[in-house]
């Protein structure tokens, strides 16, 4: 995972600082920028790995930035705010982000989170189940491919954020089967975090607005009231 360069955003230049040294002394590459405009140059011209990136910026908000990175790559995003409101973390994982941590938080618990992501891509990669990683999952007129990250609907690739695909291939690989909120956040970050449940609905409802022909009347990924989400061959 070391070696990985990670952008950070955050115009209050002690909090980026602090960050950018924690993640410097345990091996990975920093590149930072203190404004939304700097951000998407920065990031043009790096193509990092990962970007953490504050909501509150002058100029460009964080959620701007987060829009437009999302037009042009898949990149990990996580989010820093430092408001409690639930509706700002929804809207940050509507517009694409992976997952987001409330200020004040602990850099280590910043770094779990990065790590959490950087397994979840590694294991719908290469290193997974080898049996899983040689066969396309295909249902219909959607085909994902657990090796290659892709993901067809009618023959067209969609694009998923890896919080997207994890969940994805989390469901199609188990279809009929039954998962809570809790088990897919286990599944998607490889632990569980008490008090995120919500962001599954929402990365379930971007996830369906990708793969369905009707979002509203999802044909794969199925509501179970009361218990979670199935997948439906």
């Amino acid at each position: 995972m070391h070696g990985i360069r990670v952008l950070i955003v955050e115009d209050e230049a002690k909090i980026r600082e602090l960050i950018a040294d924690f993640l410097r002394e345990r091996g990975y590459l920093v590149t930072e920028a203190a404004s939304g405009e700097e951000a998407l140059e920065r990031f043009a011209q790096e193509q990092p790995g990962m970007v953490i990136l504050d909501l509150m910026l002058p100029g460009l908000d964080g959620m701007e930035v987060c829009r437009r990175l999302r037009q042009v790559s898949t990149v990990p995003i996580i989010m820093l705010t430092a408001r409690s409101d639930e509706i700002d973390k929804l809207l940050g994982l509507e517009l694409g982000a992976d997952d987001y941590i409330t200020k004040p938080f602990s850099l280590r618990e910043l770094e779990a989170r990065m790590r959490a992501i950087l397994r979840r891509l590694r294991d719908t990669g290469t290193t997974g189940n080898q049996k899983e990683d040689k066969t396309l999952l295909t249902y219909g007129d959607l085909v994902i491919d657990p090796v290659g990250q892709r993901v067809l609907v009618a023959g067209q690739e969609v694009h998923l954020t890896p919080t997207e695909f994890k969940l994805l291939v989390t469901l199609a690989s188990n279809p009929g089967r039954v998962f809570s909120r809790m088990q897919l956040l286990d599944a998607a970050f490889g632990e569980t975090y008490v008090g995120y449940e919500r962001s599954i609905d929402t990365h379930i409802s971007n996830l369906r607005k990708k793969i369905e022909k009707d979002p509203n009347r999802p044909r794969h990924v199925a509501t179970v009231y009361g218990f979670g989400y199935r997948f439906d061959p």
